[in-house]
């Protein structure tokens, strides 16, 4: 089965789309994710990472009904993959 993805998927921030570049299709925390990207204030990265990444659709979280779940998870989207996928350097 192929998933249609929607055409104007776009991460909506640069910094969303270095996200998108670095992460895998694994479930990563956030510790991780700023390892992965390089940043070391987790409010920053929050604001300027995790949230555009939730709200455009980039990145899911692992308990989408408990936001603020002790062991928090996020992992891409499929269109986030196909995205990532069809726009490699």
């Amino acid at each position: 089965m192929t998933v249609q993805v929607p055409s104007n998927y776009r991460p909506s921030s640069v910094q969303v789309e270095k996200l998108v570049q670095l992460m895998h299709d694994e479930y990563l925390n956030v510790s991780k994710m700023m390892e992965l990207c390089g940043i070391k204030h987790r409010m920053t990265f929050r604001e300027n990472y995790i949230n555009p990444a939730l709200s455009d659709g980039s990145i899911e979280r692992k308990y989408p009904d408990q936001p603020n779940h002790p062991k928090q998870m996020y992992r891409l989207t499929e269109q986030a993959k196909v995205w990532k996928l069809n726009n490699i350097d």
